[in-house]
């Protein structure tokens, strides 16, 4: 397990309450110019003017690609900014919150957030956030048959999903703006409620399979450029769906909704990816330190087998003492085993010649 130290998790947490706001403004403000544009009465294709839109809304989408990259350090930054997913949860499913929200913010702001803008975005922050802490605490893959389904699985979700929460915000929040009747209504806050719920299960199956969220992103992509490259056939395909549908669906993708969900999939999948290779890198360094230092603990205490040595035995040395008496100095006349010849005694202050001793083992 590698966990982040706090000083990485309070730099992540400052990145992300700062730069997301930011960008979720310049996705509003220049979605709000772009959907003016494209909805606006003879409108011809003509998109020299809407550079300016676009280069914001590009701004914006770096911004929340730079957000996500900080999960490499720490995923602090993300689960806090997707706690602040409550706020668009809140106006989703309470209407009325809505026409306070507009008397006191520029309209630039309040259009975003009636089209579920900041809902899509935060919930998925804070999604990918515990998906980066439940990596990091166990990198190890979940197997084959857990891939399988969670590339399978990311999918249906993120598509079930963003289809109850398109369908609740048309027939609650945009229902309420429309008619000014700002009463609650259940069917389209449950609605609301479960697509939040589907899209937050969608990325966490990316636990099972860092690949998953390819695929949705991949889709996301392809529509937001062909609404832009090619906008008469997009529309018309667009204007097919059901009513409320066929409108919140290009209006999001204009506030450059769909390209904010696909680049943060791709850019999260790189980040999954990078984590986990950490964490695994970190889990084998502190397995090897751990099993050294146990190493180290053993030999101290001698417990490895052959650590403690007999003594070498020699021929002889368990009775060397009893073989080989200790010799005596001086030695007295009737201890030396050599008297002087003919029975003769030394004389007084001679010294008689010293003892040879018997040899040695080993030499």
């Amino acid at each position: 397990m590698r966990r982040s130290s706090l000083t990485a998790r309070l730099i992540t947490i400052l990145i992300a309450l700062i730069l997301t706001p930011i960008a979720l403004i310049l996705l509003s403000i220049g979605g709000q110019t772009m959907n003016l544009t494209f909805f606006s009465y003879g409108f011809d294709g003509y998109m020299v003017p809407l550079v300016g839109s676009l280069l914001l809304q590009a701004l914006g989408l770096a911004l929340l690609i730079l957000v996500v990259l900080t999960g490499i350090w720490s995923s602090a930054g993300l689960i806090v900014v997707g706690i602040f997913s409550i706020v668009p949860l809140i106006v989703a499913v309470f209407p009325v919150t809505l026409s306070w929200i507009i008397r006191i913010q520029p309209r630039d702001w309040g259009d975003g957030l009636a089209y579920g803008l900041p809902l899509i975005v935060l919930a998925a922050l804070g999604a990918m956030g515990i998906v980066l802490a439940l990596v990091r605490r166990d990198p190890r893959p979940k197997g084959p048959a857990l891939g399988v389904i969670g590339i399978v699985a990311a999918p249906l979700l993120l598509t079930a999903g963003a289809w109850a929460i398109i369908w609740g915000i048309a027939d609650g929040a945009l229902y309420a703006l429309q008619r000014f009747q700002f009463d609650l209504r259940p069917a389209a806050a449950a609605t609301v409620l479960a697509g939040t719920l589907l899209v937050i299960a969608g990325i966490a199956v990316s636990r099972w399979s860092p690949f998953a969220l390819i695929l949705p992103a991949l889709v996301l992509l392809v529509a937001s450029i062909l609404l832009i490259a090619a906008p008469d056939a997009t529309f018309r395909m667009l204007f097919q769906l059901p009513r409320g549908l066929n409108t919140v669906v290009p209006t999001l993708l204009l506030y450059g909704g769909g390209a904010a969900a696909g680049l943060l999939y791709l850019a999260f999948t790189v980040v999954l990816l990078r984590v986990r290779a950490q964490s695994r890198l970190a889990g084998d360094g502190s397995a090897h330190s751990g099993g050294t230092s146990s190493a180290q603990a053993q030999y101290a205490a001698g417990q490895y087998p052959g650590a403690q040595y007999p003594g070498a035995q020699y021929p002889g040395a368990q009775n060397s003492e009893s073989q080989y008496p200790p010799e005596q100095f001086p030695p007295t006349a009737t201890q030396h085993p050599h008297p002087t010849s003919r029975g003769q005694q030394p004389a007084p202050g001679q010294q008689p010649p010293p003892a040879p001793h018997p040899p040695q083992p080993g030499s």
